[in-house]
This record gives structure tokens, C-alpha cells and sequence, in this order.
């Protein structure tokens, strides 16, 4: 049709150049006729030169009529028009302040707007505002190199812009890339992102040993286990070692993975142990990262790593950006039946003391028996290596008074104590920092020691709740020991020849195990009185350890205080707190009532709340059924299974008290 209409308009043109030829004709005769001296070819060049401007006027004034036809101008030729508007790709020229001159069939299909978009601004059609001032201020040159992304209908659009200098006005020709296949190549190859996984059977050296023939017929069954739910998710499971295996699955089947909150923990625990008291579990470190599957495999060894530190029993899934998540970890940690880690450690250490320059021991804040007696050991330890010895603490803390006491006629404890400001003047590039029952850099006694000093050592009994921005030179973290001075111990008896401690220090230690055990009664095992039959030997009275817990009439009455306000949650869960604002005295006492909370009837766990200047302290128990590390994670605490704490900032109680309860039922409804 355009065809016809372009010939028809030629055809009309032809009587127009008729006329004036023959008007032109007549007027050179005419002029001949005057001037008889004019020779023929003068005429015929005059002729000749008048045709032409006639011709190129008319082709003016045509060519203008076009650009102004219908109003809207014509910006191309008609073989670039008829190219752009039948171009896959939806096409638009806009003016210099985003009105749009032009589009093509394409754009005026994605738009969904059955007029005419002419004159109208671009934001008014798209659904995300596209910036024009970019398109104004930057060179063209990079600007076609730089695309901007725009959203029409609901799906998102890689749009190239091109300035045009052709026109009176600026312009700029744009053409649009849909992004949908793209996004959905992108999720496709994010879903088949791998997956690499390390399981571990925990307890095998020691299942193996009593257990006996019934432990290879258990960890086949959870070989066949493990095999029936890979399956399930079309991964790979192969055997590395000894009750270690690798699983690589497809990142797609790890929300299932994760809402079922790594379901085959639960399935390896049931296998049946023929009524030997050692449950047989599993622990699974996960790696979703981005890297080559080198890095992969290095991160779920490390979240293997964790999630075995933390107890076992449990998955630890690492992912992008450095986010770790928890599944798991609700089985009491079993204690390991053989020293020879303790023996490992105690020589890595005993390497690391003799080439420091001066050896930093410290605990955690508010340091308690077991934080004070296992610096005192690790103290001894280092003194039969290393020249200059000192142990970070608050010393006017009016709870470590008894202690101070006991230590102040010792020649090495005289000036062995200092706080962490006069610690800072000690640090060297040879430095040896040592940190026992704490793994929080939160509530280590001075964290800028820990961030200033590169040999790090740490020694702790509580489940690692995060991993450490520098990596320790030893990380001797055993959830199921007792006490960080069970831990100890074993080290000292390990390396040091007998009768090298003092009989002070060893009745320190016997209280650091008293703390934490309860009188032997919670979380106890054959290392436990080992230790303490090793202490018996070294010296220590168990009846001068105990006087080291005596308190006097106002530390009674604090604790009533606590027990006055006792009350019951969920027919199992003890709480208690007081309103006005508490001292380090009532902290300590809010602890020792949490243990005695424990004594009521059908009480699995208690929470002692207590509020100093804008933090609230939580000390939380648990008689062994109860996982209290698992319920003050969620309020960025930790500790141990059955001993437990938190520190919320700016918070009131009853707030505190709020985020506690919801913790708690979340725990109970997933147990």
C-alpha cells in the first residue's frame, strides 16, 4: 500500500514540472526574440539552470511536507523506518526531557496501552522511573556501553540508549532487551549451584570401644540411612574415611533441606544402640558459597569443624555473605573417653609458651570459679616455660576477694594480676595470649587484647557459638567436658611432672569443677573424676575448695530476693528477676538462685533475669533436658547444654522477658 501511494504521488508531481518547463520554455523564447544578440547556447544554459532550481524547490517543499505529515516528525529515511518498526526489539526515540517522539510495533505491544503513546512521557508508561539526567550528562561513548534497567509491565528491561545529533533538538534512540529469559537462566543455574556437604559420625572411637561388634551393624544402618535420603534429592554420597562421608546436591533441594531443619539428624538418632548409653549421632557441615569447589569443600569442612565443637548432634549450614544457621544440637554432648587430644594440645602449647616473649592469660568477664581456677592452672603451666607470666582479670571484683585471699602469700601470684588497660603495655609481636572458658569474644575479660595480640590460644568448654575473626594458633573447645578446669587439668597432668602445682592452685581448680558440676551431680563423667583424683593427689582439700563458695548474710538475702519472685512458665520452665537496678553482687546471686530453681518439682530449666545500667543479664540452667544454649543464642548468648547466659542491651525486663518466653516456646514447639 505504501508503494502505491509513493507512485501515486510521482504521477501527480508530473503535471506540475510540465507546466513550469513550458512556462520556462516561453519566457527564454521571449527573451531571444528582445535580444537578437544572444547566441542559442546562452539561452539553453540559462534554460538549463532555471530547470534545476525549479526542481530542487519542489523537492524542498515535498520533502518538507513529509517531515511535518500527520505531525510527527520523521526522524529516519523510509528504509530505516521500515526496519525499526518491524525490529524484534521494542524500539523508542525520546526528547531531550523523556517524551516519547517515536516507537515501533514492538514497544507498543509490551506497553499495554491500546493508544497511542505519542508525546507522552516515558515515566508515565514504565513502571520503575528511568534516569534521564544520565542520559543527558553522559558521553555518548560510554553511554551505550552502560545500559540502564527499566521495568514495563511487570517485567524488567536492559535498555541501550544512543544519542542522536541529527535533529534541531537532542534525542536519544533506545532500544529494549527483555530480561525474563535471562532471570530465568540465572535462578536455573543458581539452582544447580552445588551443594557440598560433610557428614561425621560422632562418638565412633568411643561407640566402637563399648559397643563393640553392635557398632559396625549401627553405622551400616546409617550408611543405608544416609544413602536412602540422598537419594531423595539426586546427590552424591561417598565415603572418605572412616564414618566421614562428602554429599554434593543441587542448591535447589536446600530450602527443603533447611525447612525440615536437616531431618536426618533426628532419623540417625533413633537407630536403635541396643541399650547402651551412648547415643549414636551424626554432624553435618554444609557449604552454600560461591567459589570453585575447592573453596566449597574447605568452608563445609569448616562448618563440620563447628558444628562438632558446638557438641555434635547437629548441622551448621555456612552461607553467602558469612551468614551461619543452626539445626540440631538438641542431645546432651556425651565426654570423650580418651586423652589424647588433651596430650596434642598440652605439647602445641607447651611449643607456643617456650618461643612468647610473655604469656596474657584471661576469662571471661564477671569471671566466676571455673574462669578464675583455669587461669591460675593455664598460669602454672606457663610458668615452667616462659619467664613472664600474667592473668588478666578485674581485680576489684568483690566476688574473686576469697580467691585474691587465698593466692596473696604465694611469691608468683604477688604481682601476677592486672587489669586489661596495664596489659595493653606488655603486648610484643611474641605475645602469647591464652583464653579459658569463654569462646564469645563478647564477653571476654579484655577483647582488645584478643585484637591486638596474633598467638591466640583458646580453651573452653561451652559450645562455640560463632567463628573467630583471627584464626587461634590451638582451639581446644570440648563441649563435653565439665569445666575449662577439666580441661586443664588434663594438660597439666599430661606435661608437668608430679607434684609441680601448688597446693593452692590445685583447690582452685577443684572449685572451678565444683562450679560447674554442681557437687558432681550435672554433666559428670570418668574424665571428671579423673581430674579431680588428679587434683586429690596434687594436694587439693576438697573441703578448703568448698569454703571458697561461702557467702555471707547479704549475699543470702540477695538470693531470697530471687526465689521471692519465682514463678512458673509452660509447667516446666522457672523465672525469676527483680525490678530495681542490680549490682555485681545481685548478678552473681541471680546465678547461684537459677541453680536452685532447678531444685523445684518437674522444673527442667530456669531463667534468673537481673538489669544493670541499660543491660539485662540472663542465667539460664538446665537439669540436662533442656538445651539452654539453644534458646540464649536467639538472644545472642551461649554457653553450655545445661548452663547457659545473655546480655541484652537497652532493653527493660518485661521486654527482655518477652523475647525470652517467645525463644522458649519456639524451642519447645520443635522439640
Amino acid at each position: 500500500m505504501k508503494h502505491r501511494n509513493s507512485v501515486f504521488d510521482k504521477l501527480k508531481a508530473i503535471p506540475v514540472i510540465l507546466v513550469m518547463s513550458l512556462f520556462l520554455m516561453a519566457a527564454c523564447g521571449f527573451v531571444a526574440f528582445v535580444m537578437h544578440s544572444l547566441s542559442p547556447m546562452l539561452i539553453g544554459l540559462a534554460f538549463l539552470i532555471l530547470s534545476l532550481a525549479i526542481l530542487w524547490g519542489y523537492a524542498t517543499l515535498s520533502t518538507k511536507k513529509k517531515s511535518t505529515e500527520n505531525g510527527k516528525p520523521s526522524l529516519l529515511n523510509g528504509i530505516t523506518l521500515d526496519f525499526l518498526m518491524n525490529f524484534v526489539s521494542p524500539v523508542v526515540i525520546l526528547g531531550e526531557k523523556g517524551d516519547i517522539l517515536w516507537y515501533n510495533k514492538a514497544f507498543s505491544a509490551i506497553s499495554g496501552q491500546a493508544g497511542a503513546l505519542y508525546h507522552q512521557n516515558i515515566s508515565e508508561v514504565v513502571d520503575e522511573k528511568i534516569s534521564l539526567r544520565r542520559l543527558r550528562e553522559e558521553e555518548p561513548e560510554t553511554l551505550a556501553l552502560r545500559p540502564v534497567i527499566g521495568k514495563l509491565s511487570g517485567v524488567e528491561y536492559e535498555i541501550v540508549a544512543y544519542k542522536n545529533f541529527t535533529s534541531e533538538e537532542p534525542s536519544f534512540i533506545t532500544v529494549w532487551s527483555s530480561l525474563e529469559r535471562i532471570s530465568h537462566l540465572q535462578k536455573e543455574l543458581s539452582a544447580r549451584n552445588p551443594v557440598v556437604l560433610y557428614i561425621a559420625v560422632d562418638n565412633c572411637s568411643e561407640s566402637s570401644v563399648f559397643m563393640q561388634s553392635n557398632y559396625r551393624t549401627i553405622t551400616a544402618k546409617i550408611s543405608i540411612l544416609l544413602k536412602e535420603w540422598v537419594s531423595s534429592f539426586d546427590g552424591i554420597l561417598r565415603e572418605v574415611e572412616s564414618d566421614r562421608y562428602i554429599l554434593m546436591i543441587e542448591e535447589r533441594y536446600l530450602p527443603e533441606l533447611c525447612e525440615k531443619k536437616f531431618d536426618i539428624l533426628d532419623q540417625v538418632r533413633e537407630i536403635s544402640t541396643d541399650n547402651v548409653d551412648i547415643p549414636v549421632t551424626i554432624s553435618i557441615g554444609a557449604a552454600c558459597v560461591d567459589g570453585t569447589m575447592q573453596q566449597k569443600e574447605q568452608t563445609a569442612h569448616q562448618a563440620l569443624d563447628l558444628a562438632l565443637q558446638r557438641g555434635g548432634d547437629q548441622a551448621v549450614l555456612k552461607l553467602r555473605g558469612n551468614a551461619v544457621e543452626y539445626y540440631g544440637g538438641r542431645t546432651k554432648t556425651v565426654q570423650k573417653r580418651t586423652k589424647i587430644r588433651s596430650r596434642i594440645i598440652a605439647a602445641e602449647a607447651m611449643n607456643l609458651m617456650k618461643n612468647a616473649s610473655n604469656v596474657i592469660i584471661m576469662g571471661h568477664r564477671f569471671a566466676d570459679h571455673d574462669s578464675i581456677g583455669s587461669c591460675v592452672g593455664m598460669a602454672r603451666f606457663a610458668m615452667n616455660y616462659c619467664q613472664k607470666v600474667n592473668i588478666v582479670v578485674n581485680i576489684h571484683d568483690p566476688n574473686l576477694k576469697a580467691i585474691f585471699q587465698k593466692l596473696r602469700g604465694l611469691e608468683e601470684y604477688k604481682t601476677i594480676f592486672l587489669d586489661g588497660t596495664a596489659a595493653q603495655d606488655l603486648i610484643t609481636s611474641q605475645t602469647l595470649l591464652i583464653i579459658t572458658d569463654v569462646n564469645n569474644v563478647h564477653q571476654f575479660e579484655a577483647p582488645e587484647l584478643y585484637e591486638n595480640i596474633q598467638n591466640v590460644v583458646i580453651i573452653d568448654h561451652h559450645r562455640q557459638s560463632a567463628e573467630f575473626v583471627v584464626k587461634p594458633k590451638i582451639t581446644y573447645i570440648e563441649p563435653g567436658a565439665s569445666s575449662a578446669s577439666e580441661l586443664v587439668c588434663e594438660m597439666l597432668e599430661q606435661q608437668l611432672a608430679p607434684g609441680s602445682i601448688l597446693k593452692e592452685e590445685a583447690e582452685l581448680l577443684f572449685a572451678g569443677i565444683l562450679l560447674d558440676t554442681k557437687q558432681f551431680v550435672n554433666n559428670t563423667g570418668p574424665r571428671t573424676f579423673s581430674a579431680a583424683h588428679f587434683l586429690r593427689s596434687e594436694g587439693a582439700n576438697p573441703a578448703e575448695a568448698q569454703m571458697l563458695f561461702r557467702s555471707d548474710m547479704e549475699d543470702f538475702k540477695r538470693e531470697i530476693k530471687y526465689e521471692a519472685n519465682a514463678f512458673i512458665y509452660r509447667n516446666i520452665i522457672a523465672f525469676s528477676y527483680i525490678e530495681e537496678n542490680a549490682t555485681q553482687e545481685d548478678k552473681i546471686a541471680a546465678a547461684k538462685a537459677a541453680d536452685r530453681l532447678l531444685s523445684l518439682d518437674r522444673v527442667l530449666a530456669s531463667f534468673v533475669l537481673c538489669r544493670m545500667d541499660n543491660t539485662v543479664h540472663i542465667s539460664a540452667r538446665s537439669s540436662g533436658t533442656v538445651n539452654v544454649q539453644l534458646i540464649t543464642e536467639k538472644l545472642n548468648g551461649g554457653g553450655h547444654f545445661d548452663m547457659a547466659g545473655a546480655q541484652v542491651k537497652d532493653a527493660t525486663i518485661k521486654e527482655t522477658f518477652v523475647r525470652l518466653k517467645e525463644a522458649i516456646d519456639q524451642y519447645l514447639n520443635e522439640v
